[in-house]
């Protein structure tokens, strides 16, 4: 081998050890009759662990969840917004309030306004999708809300005849939460929704509304929540109060039972009336099927009703930038500006 010139003592089989003073592994006398004699091993100019990866390029996509505080307050930062707190003992209606609203959209503009975009479209579909077909439910069903801190459901719509867009945040709290501040007010105080809505909706049980044993607690229940948040101090004067009677279709096939209800709703909404007239800028009753028991019902009757309440209120929070961040010089010198 030795009369072979160093710079050829190599071989394309990395295992082969001939450069070293062995033999050929493919076991030719003659190395210059190998096939792989002097040849470079194709991974011999890259070792495999300097080897460069392939560059991955990603994009972050939002969750598409309900929001938290902190993300409504970045919608609430940038543009005109609507921020709604729905109230009301659990299986009163609100997911299916929520659910219904939105899909009054998937057919199109309700009553002039219109659909732009959502940031919380995943969890839309999810309280959806029980009062769907594709559930195979018998009955409309909707996830009960669990306890811990608000949610929101962001959409953002388009009014069709002054053109102005804006956000609308429905906040999502679990309803036990509201009726234990009944007997602890303080509570309240920690309720962001409540000291920032546009409209608080109180809901009232229809069905419930319907039993004679339950009737004087529900429109109990509405009253003391109403005195607590005065209690804690959590209403503004020019918020609106939306009084929504939920579940249309159970009341109008109770016969006299539900006329009875229908008639007791309305002297509720008129004490309401009577005794935090001066509390809210404007008080309102409203009567909702969201999600009805039957087919032969239509599904969220009386909505467009309520979306337009809400976006008719008048603005408190204008469209506000964030504040430019500024760095403030070290030097007092720096600092110094015109007085003009």
């Amino acid at each position: 081998m030795a009369e072979y010139a160093n710079e050829l003592l190599k071989c394309a089989n990395p295992e082969c050890r001939i450069s070293s003073g062995g033999r050929c592994i493919e076991g030719f006398d003659e190395a210059s009759i190998c096939p792989q004699f002097g040849r470079t091993p194709a991974n011999s100019e890259v070792p495999l662990q300097q080897a460069a990866s392939p560059k991955k390029t990603t994009i972050e996509l939002s969750s598409a969840k309900a929001l938290t505080i902190f993300g409504a307050q970045k919608i609430l930062s940038d543009r005109i917004s609507r921020v709604i707190a729905i109230i009301g003992p659990h299986d009163a209606g609100k997911t299916s309030l929520i659910a219904g609203l939105y899909d009054q959209f998937q057919a199109g503009d309700v009553d002039g306004i219109e659909f732009s975009r959502s940031q919380t479209l995943h969890s839309f579909e999810q309280v959806c999708h029980d009062a769907r077909a594709e559930s195979q439910r018998e009955h409309p069903h909707t996830e009960r809300t669990a306890r811990g801190d608000v949610l929101f459901f962001h959409l953002d719509v388009i009014n069709t005849n002054n053109k102005l867009k804006a956000a609308v945040l429905l906040g999502d709290r679990a309803g036990e939460e509201y009726i234990e501040t009944r007997n602890d007010p303080d509570a309240a105080k920690k309720f962001f929704e409540l000291s920032r809505a546009d409209v608080i909706v109180m809901l009232v049980d229809g069905s419930k509304l319907l039993d004679n044993g339950l009737r004087h607690n529900i429109k109990t229940d509405v009253r003391l929540m109403l005195q607590a948040f005065l209690e804690a101090e959590v209403l503004r004067k020019w918020q609106r109060l939306a009084v929504v009677l939920t579940k249309m279709d159970e009341i109008r096939a109770g016969g006299d039972l539900g006329n009875r209800a229908l008639s007791e709703f309305s002297s509720l909404v008129e004490r309401l009336k009577e005794n935090y007239a001066e509390y809210f800028s404007q008080i309102e009753g409203f009567q909702i099927a969201a999600s009805p028991k039957t087919g032969s019902e239509k599904r969220g009757e009386g909505l467009s009703h309520l979306l337009a309440f809400w976006m008719n209120s008048a603005l408190r929070y204008d469209a506000q930038k964030l504040p430019a961040i500024t760095v403030t010089p070290e030097r007092y010198f720096s600092r110094i500006r015109s007085i003009s």
